[in-house]
């Protein structure tokens, strides 16, 4: 979730600054850490499209657990099960990226890579600030959950040899 609606979320469970930022730093300092860990073995695992299923399934059930959370606490444990979605998923998609650049043009696509993620995470913002205003939080994690579903069965249904 973005940070500012990651806050306000915050506050609707009671929390302050402090919970804000503390659950955030949990979030970001266990992706780091298992990122770093799992990124030991990741190279040699021939289909690393499970490493980016199973990054979705994590994010698909910390989504759901979302939808229940009642306290901070849950709030808490949700982004370690996040951070583990993250650190499986992103370097697994970083390096089947990686593997499909042409020759001599990485700053271009690179390039092309990190401004369309820049320009969708704002779309996505918008969206979900739409989204959380009409609807609630709850929707936004329905919506997470199922746009975290998507791409985990397309992968897990995929033919090995396309894979």
């Amino acid at each position: 979730m973005f940070p500012p609606l990651f806050a306000l979320f915050v506050k609707e469970l009671k929390g302050g600054a402090f919970a804000a930022g503390s659950i955030w730093a949990t979030f970001a300092i266990v992706t780091g850490i298992l990122t770093f860990i799992l990124s030991r073995f990741g190279d040699s695992i021939k289909e690393k499209e499970y490493l980016i299923a199973g990054g979705y399934f994590f994010r698909l059930i910390a989504w759901v657990g979302c939808f229940f959370v009642n306290s901070l606490w849950h709030l808490y444990f949700l982004q370690i099960i996040l951070a583990m979605g993250e650190a499986l998923g992103n370097p697994a998609y970083n390096a089947i990226y990686s593997e499909h650049l042409d020759k001599g043009h990485y700053i271009k696509q690179w390039g092309i890579s990190t401004s369309s993620n820049a320009i969708l995470i704002g779309i996505a913002a918008f969206i979900g600030g739409v989204i959380v205003t009409q609807f609630g939080f709850r929707t936004l994690f329905l919506v997470m959950a199922f746009l975290a579903a998507i791409p985990f069965i397309l992968l897990m249904i995929q033919p090995r040899k396309l894979l």
